[in-house]
């Protein structure tokens, strides 16, 4: 199962809405929202709540402050920087949350949904796009990578879970390194201005989103949105159940 998710950071409103027609999504996809769009025309898309969980307040504050002003009914959970800990999930169940998806067990196989003992789920994320290309970084021994095809063909050949992780702020500007994102971040983050204003050339986070695209149609693997990858999962527990 193949999960294209999006979180929305520092995207305005006229901007989302040129991203989703100028990238189409082969199946349904899960934008976490970081603020409300109004304007936009969603189709079938999940949309769920991206927090950013301040330092110094109670959590469920800033959480239930965003998800007044989107106008929403949340079930899922991307928290900004996948911020988390077990006292926030505890508060996510009893305010009718089914699952998050924040932690980050990178490229690994054979992932799938899991409990987390406060009552919710949590979807492992398989790809995201910053941690892939800010990887070589931190891991200089590694020799990571960055935007490799194994990845996208890991994704499509398995029968786990795979959930990608993409910010369109990055598809935007086909992102390469974090170095692209510092020289243009002051100009999209504090003065406002649009990421289609800027592009960098060469193999990026566009070129690797759309050739995970063209292999999914080629295949035809539609992404699933994370609560039917859930229940998914969730029919295949039961019925394996029913046979034992």
């Amino acid at each position: 199962m193949i999960c294209l998710t999006f979180d929305t950071d520092y995207m305005l409103e006229s901007d989302m809405e040129k991203f989703l027609r100028r990238f189409p999504i082969f199946g349904q996809a899960t934008f976490f929202l970081w603020k409300p769009f109004s304007g936009v025309t969603w189709g079938n898309h999940e949309l769920e709540p991206h927090p950013y969980l301040s330092q110094t307040r109670d959590w469920s504050y800033d959480t239930e402050e965003l998800v007044k002003k989107l106008n929403i009914k949340p079930q899922g959970m991307r928290s900004h920087s996948c911020v988390y800990s077990h006292v926030f999930g505890v508060y996510l169940k009893k305010h009718g949350y089914v699952y998050t998806s924040m932690t980050t067990p990178l490229l690994q196989n054979n992932l799938c949904p899991y409990r987390h003992p406060w009552g919710i789920w949590e979807l492992p994320i398989y790809y995201m796009d910053n941690m892939d290309f800010c990887m070589n970084q931190n891991w200089i021994d590694l020799d990571h990578i960055a935007f490799d095809v194994n990845i996208i063909n890991r994704a499509i050949q398995g029968d786990s879970l795979y959930v990608f992780d993409f910010h369109p702020l990055h598809i935007i500007l086909n992102t390469r390194t974090y170095e692209d994102y510092s020289l243009v971040r002051d100009e999209i983050v504090e003065k406002g201005n649009s990421p289609f204003n800027y592009s960098f050339d060469g193999r990026g986070t566009r070129t690797f989103f759309l050739e995970l695209c063209q292999a999914m149609l080629d295949c035809g693997k539609p992404s699933l949105t994370c609560l039917e990858a859930l229940k998914e999962f969730e029919s295949h527990i039961n019925a394996s159940q029913l046979h034992t």
